[in-house]
Parts: structure tokens; sequence; C-alpha cells
């Protein structure tokens, strides 16, 4: 008897089954990896309460008969969101909500101010149409863009301004709105100075942030408003050269 015919030989059935086994190992591999990606993911964009109050406030009077919330929460997405609210967005009276956001370092937010203020539970269950208008606000913290928005409360349009600042620093910015009774529309000017009226009443959690928001705020009170007006077309246009510019012609063409 030769050696080769002592050596165990694999039948097609068993050769096949192997295969299927290594198969569903590798797809059960596969299917763990992403399950433990989609749970990683899940738990940076979940948003936790902290139990602490807002560290600033805005200290205008023409806002101080509202009803005032406040509470804090953090994401492993956009950082820290310390949330004041004055009035209520549902109702048809003058409200006003300020977020200030102190992203992770290394990480930015984008310039959308719906998506910031559906990212920190906001406007996330409410109808919110944002319009054409803009305007530049300036305040002594700096510069702020808000747009002309409405949000439909109880059946009827409120009109209000969304915002988001420009500062000057990656730190910390603000995001938030501020509503008008229901048929009127917020004026610019007053949004700029109730953001120009913020005042912190403890320290930031960031020391960044905390350094930059209180070098501006000891600065002289300051807010002004303007609309955004496009005069030129900013588009890049490619003129011809005059030699290849259409001349006409005298000859009748039939």
């Amino acid at each position: 008897m030769s050696s080769e015919s002592l050596e165990p030989q694999l039948s097609p059935v068993s050769a096949a089954g192997i295969v299927i086994r290594y198969a569903f190992f590798l797809v059960g591999a596969v299917v763990l990896s992403a399950l433990g990606a989609g749970m990683l993911g899940g738990w940076q964009n979940q948003i936790k309460p902290v139990d602490d109050p807002p560290a600033f406030r805005i200290a205008a009077s023409s806002i101080m008969q509202l009803p005032v919330s406040g509470r804090v929460v953090v994401s492993g997405r956009f950082g820290r969101a310390e949330i004041r609210q004055y009035g209520r967005l549902n109702n048809r009276d003058v409200d006003l909500a300020v977020v200030l956001v102190m992203p992770p370092k290394g990480i930015g937010m984008g310039t959308e101010i719906v998506q910031d203020l559906r990212d920190v539970n906001l406007l996330r269950s409410v109808r919110a149409t944002m319009l054409a208008t803009h305007y530049d606000l300036d305040t002594r913290f700096g510069e702020f863009r808000a747009i002309e928005m409405r949000v439909d409360t109880d059946g009827r349009w409120k009109n209000c301004l969304a915002f988001r600042s420009r500062l000057d620093t990656v730190s910390v910015y603000l995001t938030g709105w501020y509503c008008d009774a229901t048929g009127s529309k917020p004026g610019p000017e007053a949004l700029a100075c109730l953001l120009d009226r913020l005042v912190l009443d403890a320290s930031l959690a960031s020391r960044e942030a905390d350094a930059f928001m209180r070098a501006r705020m000891a600065r002289p009170a300051y807010c002004s408003a303007e609309r955004v007006t496009q005069t030129t077309d900013t588009r890049e246009r490619r003129i011809s050269p005059p030699s290849r510019w259409s001349q006409p012609s005298a000859t009748p063409r039939y």
C-alpha cells in the first residue's frame, strides 16, 4: 500500500462545509465591526444633560418679564452647549433663545444655523422655514449673521431671526433665534443689542472661551445691524476678445 493512500482525503461535501464555516465567521466579523462602528457613532452623537446652570445670561430689561429657562448638554460631536431661553417659541409673544457652544478642540461646526439648533435638540419638532433675507449684526463680542425665519406656532406663522456668531475664535460660538409677537417682524437692531447685553455669571468650562468672552465683555457696549445686499455679480465671467465678437452684416441672408 502506498503512502499516498494513507493520507486523509477530503470529500467535496467536507470541503464545501469548511468553506461555508469560514465564510460564516467572516460575515459575522464584518457585521460585528459594523455594529461597533454604529454604536461608537451613536455614542458620539448622544446628548447628555449636565447638572449645571448656564454660566451666562442676557441682562436686558426688555426681556426681564419673560419666563426664563436654562440647561447644559454635552455631546461627543458638538462639545458643550449652554442654553438660555426667554419666553416660549410655541406661544405668540416675544421669545429669545441663545446657545453658547464650546466645541471640542479640532472639531468645528458647520455654518448651517438650523442644523446647529437641531443638534442641541432645539427646532427638532418645529416647522421652521428659512427666508432669503440676511442681516449683518455687530456687537462688542464680534459679528453675527442673522437670517429671517418663520416658525409655525399653533397654525400661525411667527416671524423670527435665526442667528449665528462669527467671532474671532474657534473656542466658542453663539447661535439661536429671536422672535417678535405673532404677526410682527423682529428688528435686527434689537437682536444685536440683546446679544450685546450677554454677561457671564460664572466661569465657562473652556479657559480659552472664558478668556475671550470676558475680554470682549469688558469693551464698551456697542450694537448695530444692516441688511445684506448684493449689488454686484461676483461670479467669474469670461469675456471673449473683440475679434471674436459677432458683427452685424449689411448683406441680408435668405
